[in-house]
C-alpha cells in the first residue's frame, strides 16, 4: 500500500470511536497493518471503507443498523442508515483468536455452550456482559439459515433494549416447477419488506426516497452481473483465481450491497479473472486438484485454505459464502425494487441452500460438482449448525452415487481452535488428499 494512504487511512482510525466500538477499532487498525505491505485492491479498499464508516456514521448522526450475514444492506443505503453486519465484528475476532474469551463468558453466564449454539454469533453475548460489543440503534435479523442465529440476536435484542424486527423466510422456493414452489412466496416476502420498510421510517423519522431505491438497486444490479460472470469464469481449467477470492463477492454484497465499493470491488475480481483467462494464468500454479468446499471457511485459521494450495497444488473453486447466486432483477419500477429484495433475500449465500427441503442443497451440491469440473469435496461441519450438519452425510452419498467424486467430512468449530486444533483439521485433509484423492 503507497505510504501516503496508509498513513491517510491511519489517521481515520484515531479518536474516540466509543467503548463499544473499540474491538471494531482494534480490528480496523490490525486489518491495516496487515494490509500495509500488500497491494491496495479493490476488496482492501472496501473493507477498510467500510469499518470506518461506523465510527463515522456516529460522529454524524446517522442510525446504526445491525443486520446478519445472510442479507444485503441495500435497504438501509437507501434511507442513509448507516448497516453493520454483527458478523464483522463476531466472526472477525475469531482469527485474531479474541473471540475466545467472550465465547467462555458466555458460557458461565448460561447461554449455551459450544455443541448447541453457533460460535458465529454468541461473542456478541459475552462482549456485552464486557461492555465492548457493538451497541446499534436498530437491530434487524432473519428466521434463517438456523434456529441459533435468530435465538442468539433476540438474546441481544433483549439484553440491550434494542428495537428490532425481523423477517420471516418461507420454506418453499418460488423459482420451480413441482412439490417445492408455492406461488404465494414472493407475495409474502413483499410484504414483509415493506413492513420493514415502514418500521424503519417510524424508528428513524426518514422516509424511503423511491427514486434513491430504485438509484441503488441499479447498483446491486450491476454487481450481481459482475459476480454471475465471474462465477462461470471459475469454470475454466485451471481455475483463474486462488482460494480467496470468490469471498471477496460475499463482503462485497452483505457489506455493501447497492453502493459503489461494492460495484467497484466486484467489477474488479471479475475483470482479474476474465484476464487471467485470457492469458492462461492460474491462480494456483500448476493446478492438480479442484475442490468444493460447500460450507463455510475455519475461521481461526485464515491460512489454511493457503496451505491447501501450497502442500497440494489444489484450489478451493468457491466456500459456501463465497458462492453468491442471486440474480440481476428487473428494478424498473418500485414494486419490482421491492421484488428484487424479495428475491435476493431467499436466494442470499447459505439461505438459498441452506433452507427448506433437503434437495435444495442436494441440487445445489450436484450442480457445483459437475459444472466447476470438481476432483473432491471437503465440508467442515459443527454441530451446532444442525441443519447442514444434518444434510451432510445424505448430499456427500448423493455426490459419490451421481458422479463418482470422493467426499471428506470432518467435524470442527470454525470459530474456536480449542475444540479441534489445526493441526488435526490439517491432519485430516492430508490423509484424504493423499490416501484418496491423489
Amino acid at each position: 500500500m503507497d505510504i501516503e494512504k496508509f498513513n491517510e487511512y491511519k489517521k481515520l482510525t484515531r479518536g474516540n470511536w466509543g467503548k463499544d466500538l473499540s474491538m471494531l477499532k482494534m480490528m480496523t487498525i490490525g486489518l491495516l497493518n496487515q494490509f500495509k505491505d500488500d497491494d491496495l485492491t479493490p476488496i482492501t479498499e472496501m473493507l477498510l471503507n467500510y469499518l470506518l464508516s461506523i465510527p463515522k456514521a456516529r460522529k454524524d448522526g446517522k442510525k446504526l443498523v445491525m443486520h446478519p450475514f445472510n442479507y444485503g444492506p441495500e435497504i438501509f443505503y437507501a434511507m442513509d442508515l448507516a448497516p453493520l453486519m454483527q458478523e464483522t465484528y463476531s466472526v472477525g475476532l475469531a482469527p485474531l483468536g479474541l473471540n475466545e474469551t467472550y465465547l467462555d463468558l458466555t458460557n458461565k453466564i448460561g447461554y449455551g455452550d459450544n455443541p448447541t449454539v453457533c460460535n458465529a454469533q454468541r461473542p456478541l453475548i459475552g462482549s456485552y456482559m464486557q461492555g465492548v460489543a457493538p451497541i446499534p440503534d436498530l437491530l434487524f435479523f432473519l428466521s434463517t439459515p438456523c434456529n441459533s442465529l435468530a435465538m442468539t440476536y433476540q438474546v441481544f435484542e433483549q439484553l440491550a433494549s434494542i428495537p428490532a424486527f425481523k423477517i420471516d423466510i418461507p420454506y418453499w422456493t418460488y423459482d420451480k416447477v413441482g412439490e417445492f414452489n408455492d406461488d404465494k412466496v414472493i407475495d409474502y416476502m413483499v410484504t414483509q419488506t415493506k413492513e420493514l420498510i415502514s418500521w424503519l421510517e417510524q424508528k428513524t423519522s426518514q422516509k424511503l426516497n423511491l427514486e434513491k431505491l430504485q438509484e441503488t438497486m441499479g447498483k446491486v444490479n450491476q454487481a450481481r452481473q459482475y459476480i454471475l460472470e465471474f462465477n462461470e469464469l471459475l469454470k475454466t481449467v485451471p481455475c483463474p483465481v486462488n482460494s480467496q477470492a470468490s469471498f471477496g463477492n460475499f463482503l462485497s454484497m452483505v457489506g455493501c450491497g447497492g453502493t459503489d465499493d461494492a460495484v467497484k470491488s466486484t467489477k474488479w475480481l471479475r475483470d482479474t479473472a476474465a484476464e487471467n483467462v485470457k492469458n492462461g494464468i492460474s491462480g494456483v500454479t500448476d493446478e492438480k486438484i479442484r475442490i468444493a468446499w460447500p460450507y463455510t471457511h475455519i475461521f481461526f485459521d485464515g491460512d489454511l485454505l493457503t496451505w491447501i494450495e501450497e502442500t497440494f497444488q489444489a484450489v478451493v473453486v468457491m466456500d459456501l459464502l463465497g458462492f453468491y447466486q442471486v440474480l440481476p432483477h428487473d428494478v424498473s419500477t418500485t414494486e419490482k425494487c421491492f421484488e428484487s429484495l424479495a428475491k435476493g433475500a431467499l436466494d442470499f449465500s447459505m439461505i438459498g441452500t441452506c433452507r427448506g427441503p433437503i434437495e435444495y442443497y442436494i441440487d445445489f451440491l450436484l450442480d457445483y460438482v459437475k459444472d466447476y469440473k470438481i476432483d473432491c469435496v471437503i465440508m467442515p461441519m459443527q454441530f451446532a449448525c444442525k441443519h447442514a450438519y444434518s444434510m451432510a452425510r445424505v448430499s456427500s452419498e448423493a455426490v459419490r452415487e451421481e458422479t463418482g467424486v470422493p467426499v471428506y467430512i470432518f467435524g470442527c468449530d470454525p470459530y474456536d481452535s480449542r475444540e479441534v486444533t489445526s493441526e488435526s483439521i490439517r491432519g485430516g485433509i492430508s490423509d484424504f488428499i493423499t490416501q484418496v484423492v491423489l
